[in-house]
């Protein structure tokens, strides 16, 4: 992941690591060789936790939140 596009640590914020995701739309293009993408689709939804690791992707970003506050994160947008 080059500089420009790193997801700032919470801490930087003065914001708890622990329940803190981030959900940023990501290009289909630009994902990493053999991440399948649905036909059609060009912008996805990436969902990452406290420190950036990318837990999964979706095609509807109110989907993406709904699943991190499912599993009690406190999801923000990072653009």
């Amino acid at each position: 992941m080059s500089k420009e596009n790193e997801i700032p640590n919470p801490e930087k914020f003065g914001l708890p690591a622990g329940n803190v995701a981030y959900i940023r739309s990501v290009a289909a293009d630009q994902l990493e060789e053999g991440v399948e993408t649905p036909a059609g689709v060009d912008t996805l939804y990436a969902l990452h936790d406290g420190t950036g690791r990318r837990l999964a992707l979706f095609d509807n970003r109110d989907f993406a939140f709904a699943v991190a506050r499912q599993n009690d994160l406190n999801a923000m947008s990072a653009h």
